[in-house]
């Protein structure tokens, strides 16, 4: 299994470790470190929406500038922001 996101997310890191107490063999994607592609993107806005897969309740999107954040109106806009 790959598990993408970023290693300072608590929900993560709680994953991360469910994995570990269960003996779930896993490969950690960090994409902060390692980036993500467009495509990676595209099929998870496939599934759940880019406003989801932009995780506007993270400690991350809490911190951007609120101009940053108005110009995210669409989904290139949020694709060119995440990677």
């Amino acid at each position: 299994m790959k598990v993408y996101g970023i290693t300072n997310c608590n929900t993560v890191k709680k994953a991360l470790d469910w994995f570990k107490t269960n003996q779930v063999a896993y490969e950690f994607h960090d994409f902060k470190k390692l980036g993500i592609t467009a495509d990676k993107l595209a099929e998870w806005s496939k599934k759940v929406g880019y406003e989801k897969v932009m995780n506007k309740q993270g400690l991350t999107w809490k911190q951007l500038e609120p101009l940053v954040k108005d110009n995210i109106t669409n989904e290139k806009a949020a694709f060119d922001l995440l990677q």
